[in-house]
């Protein structure tokens, strides 16, 4: 396992000079419907309008509208957005930052331990935070690395726009976009800028 994050750590290092393109990837849909459908031809729409190459972790998709966007073990996303491409392109980017942080994992502890200095409490998912402490403070990381992402790519005020506009990690995203420069000190100084 250790070799395998190595390995993963190194090509985190090396520049990546090619467009990572739709036809990269394999996007599955769990139940082939005409929703995830549309979901699967906005996202290769948008890979292949938006270079996104230095932020892609992992090239196995799948879509399924039933089931909330998460990482592990797949990266999943739903097809809530279909109206609004910048949101759709941002849950798949939050997404993708998930797998930096899990690489990464020693980094993305050490930038925990530095959240916690600042927050020694946080909120729980009912009141705008994650499932737990723990996601919440990894939520203030990757937070911040999806709106420094979105920022590069459809611009700042566009990128407010869509965390404000997000109904989960209320607290969190109110959080990142009140204190960037904090959190994005703190990924920073771990190394885990994407």
């Amino acid at each position: 396992m250790r070799l395998v994050q190595f390995v993963l750590y190194l090509s985190l290092l090396v520049p990546s000079s090619a467009w990572a393109a739709s036809s990269d990837f394999d996007i599955r849909l769990k139940n082939n419907s005409p929703r995830e459908q549309a979901a699967a031809a906005q996202l290769r729409r948008l890979l292949d309008t938006h270079e996104v190459s230095d932020h892609i972790f992992t090239y196995s998709v799948m879509i399924d509208e039933y089931d909330a966007p998460h990482s592990h073990p797949i990266l999943t996303i739903n097809a809530v957005y279909l109206d609004d491409d910048n949101s759709a392109l941002s849950i798949f980017l939050h997404e993708q930052l998930h797998w930096l942080g899990s690489v990464l994992t020693p980094n993305m502890n050490a930038a925990i331990e530095d959240l916690k200095q600042l927050y020694p409490s946080v909120p729980g998912p009912y009141r705008g935070g994650a499932r737990n402490a723990f996601s919440t403070y990894a939520h203030l990381i990757v937070g911040v690395q999806e709106f420094d992402v979105m920022a590069r790519l459809v611009g700042e005020a566009e990128a407010e726009r869509v965390l404000k506009k997000k109904p989960n990690y209320r607290w969190v995203y109110a959080e990142v976009l009140k204190n960037q420069q904090i959190f994005r000190d703190i990924a920073t100084k771990h190394n885990l800028n994407p």
